[in-house]
This record gives C-alpha cells, sequence and structure tokens, in this order.
C-alpha cells in the first residue's frame, strides 16, 4: 500500500528509483579506535554513482546485537561517483590519527567492534555490515579495536562476510595514527588492487615455465603491501612467501616465474619477478595478502587440486577481469583444462 495515494512517481511518498539503483552508496568501512575513550569511530560509505541529494540516505546502528535501531542519523549535500563519506563521533581524535577530518559527526558512529550498521535508502534497509541480531564479539566480524574493509565492486544488500577483508580484533591496540600503525586502515582505496588473475603450469624441462599473474584494477604505489603464498598439494596455508616491490598502475600485470629462461622461451617476455613461490603444480592453491592479511585466493587451500575441477596440470586458468578479490569462485575463472599444454613449445 505504499503508494495508495499516489497520482505521480515524483510527488509520492515512495518513490520507484526510475533511472538509477535503489542504493548508490553502500557501506565501505567500519573503524574502532583504542585512543582515550575508545576513539576514533568511523562509518565509511562509499559511492559508486553520483547522488545529488543525500538527504535520502541514513544510517542506523545496530548495538550489541539488539536488533534494529531504525534510521538515526539523515546524511546531506551531495556526492561524486568514486567518493567517499566518513562519519565520527568527533573531530579531534579522528583527525589526529587520519589526518583528515570526517566529513560528519554523529552518535550514530558511537560504535564498538560487536555492532552492526545498517544503510537506508527513503526508509528502507538497502545495505547492512553485521548481523543486527548477533552480538558480534567472538564473531567472524568482529572488529573490536580494529577496522573491517570492503571490497569496492560488491554490491548493497545483505551483508555477505566474504567481501569484507578485517584487519582481526585488537589489530590497532598500540597505533597512534592510521599511518604508522601496522594494521593500516585502506582509506582511500579498497583492501587490495590487486587480484590473482592467472596460473600457469607448463610441461617443457622440469615441468616449465611456471607463473603466477596479478592483476591491479587500480594504481598501486608500494606493492611491498602485498604477498604471495602457495598452498601446495592441499596442505593449507604456508603463510606469505614472496613480498613485491616496485610500484604498478590501472590495468597492468605482474608476472611471477621460478626462472626467467623458459619463461622467455615460452611466453616471449621477461617474468617481472622470479621466486620460488611460483614453483606450483597445477594442483596447488595460491593466496594473495596484503598486508599480512588474506585478501585474495586461487583453488581451495586444504584441498589437493589434483581432479577437481579447478585443476591446472599442464595447463592454465585465467579469471575474468573485473571480478573482485575475496574467497575463491570457480565461476570467475576459465580453465584450459589438464594436459592442454602437453606438446606445446
Amino acid at each position: 500500500d505504499a503508494v495508495d495515494d499516489c497520482t505521480t512517481n515524483a510527488s509520492c511518498g515512495s518513490v520507484f528509483p526510475f533511472d538509477q539503483p535503489p542504493s548508490s552508496l553502500v557501506i565501505s568501512g567500519v573503524f574502532d579506535g583504542n585512543l582515550a575513550g575508545g576513539l576514533p569511530k568511523m562509518i565509511e560509505l562509499y559511492a559508486f554513482a553520483d547522488v545529488s541529494d543525500l538527504t535520502v540516505y541514513g544510517i542506523g546502528a545496530a548495538n550489541n546485537g539488539g536488533g534494529t535501531d531504525d534510521q538515526e542519523f539523515t546524511l546531506s549535500g551531495s556526492i561524486s561517483e568514486g567518493e567517499y563519506i566518513r562519519i565520527a563521533t568527533e573531530e579531534t581524535y579522528f583527525e589526529s590519527y587520519f589526518g583528515v577530518r570526517p566529513d560528519f559527526t554523529s552518535s550514530v558512529a558511537n560504535i564498538n567492534g560487536n555492532d552492526a550498521i545498517e544503510l537506508f535508502y527513503n526508509g528502507a534497509v538497502v545495505d547492512t555490515f553485521g548481523e543486527i541480531d548477533v552480538n558480534g564479539a567472538g564473531q567472524p566480524w568482529e572488529y573490536n579495536d580494529g577496522w573491517a574493509k570492503r571490497s569496492i565492486g560488491t554490491l548493497p544488500g545483505d551483508f555477505d562476510i566474504g567481501a569484507w577483508v578485517f584487519s582481526g580484533p585488537d589489530a590497532v591496540d598500540d597505533c597512534t595514527t592510521n599511518a604508522s600503525c601496522g594494521s593500516v586502515f585502506p582509506f582511500d582505496q579498497p583492501p587490495s588492487s590487486l587480484v590473482i588473475s592467472g596460473v600457469f603450469d607448463g610441461n617443457l624441462a622440469g615441468g616449465l615455465p611456471k607463473m603466477i599473474e596479478l592483476y591491479a584494477f587500480a594504481d598501486v604505489s608500494d606493492l611491498t603491501v602485498y604477498g604471495i603464498g602457495a598452498a601446495n598439494n592441499g596442505g593449507g596455508t604456508d603463510d606469505q612467501e614472496f613480498t613485491l616491490s616496485g610500484s604498478i598502475s590501472e590495468g597492468e600485470y605482474i608476472r611471477i616465474a621460478t626462472e626467467e629462461t623458459y619463461f622467455e622461451s615460452y611466453f616471449g617476455v621477461r617474468p617481472d619477478f622470479t621466486s620460488s613461490v611460483a614453483n606450483i603444480n597445477g594442483n596447488d592453491a595460491i593466496e594473495l595478502f596484503y598486508n599480512g592479511a588474506v585478501v585474495d585466493t586461487f583453488g581451495e587451500i586444504d584441498v589437493n587440486g589434483a581432479g577437481q575441477p579447478w585443476e591446472y596440470n599442464d595447463g592454465w586458468a585465467k579469471r575474468s577481469i573485473g571480478t573482485l578479490p575475496g574467497d575463491f569462485d570457480i565461476g570467475a575463472w576459465v580453465f584450459s583444462g589438464p594436459d592442454a599444454v602437453d606438446d606445446c613449445t
């Protein structure tokens, strides 16, 4: 009965969003600090489309698993595609920690690391972080004295933990600024600007060449925050085994091989890096690390890939560019099939 008394869409109290998605904003981050009073605290939003009138959006915090508190704060102004909105409880500690002022201050951001967040559009919930009826303490999405950051490109809706990267509880306990912290909140970028984009297992001498390929969907000025690990034979994570260096521009690739000679003979170019981490067989999974945390995975780290749908023995796998980092999604990949390069030089 939402449009019972309406004669036009424009004048209706419940407007059908005719030329835009029901939400052009998403909840993109939460932060729970450890300065005096547990400050700074922040709810971050990201715009994937222009919004000329932000008053149609609002925020609510579901504290301690107590369920929705409905909309507690209404935004104002406008925002352009690709911009962020940061809502904090106060300015002083926020600016001291992050080096900039928040866009808004409101008690709605007085969150602890066990609180869920709801984003409202025209009074209806369109996005959620956490579980509103669950106290987050001890849950996989807990961010007490820490943070959570969403993969940009994931759409608003019900909470999907796979779309988020977490610092883990107590990650910022000894930190006084974001820049100097061992667990940096990725302020102006998604948690990973790289993805694992390909793997290759050759059949020249010694099973060469072997390759792990990465793709950058945003500029990265300092690649040392990224690393690679190979989970061999279903034996689980080996943690970060190789750290990148240098920088990369949006749209470029990084190729990591075990050696240069067979790689250049086969592909006609040299690899960007050589490392034993690329000594993979077609049954091995790969992990991409950002600031020590896993942000992307190819394959299943606890499963030997031999005979699995993602096996690439004497073959390759290639990711569909545009799919975002996160848990392994076999539907985002194209596979040559095993033994596809057996006779190739």
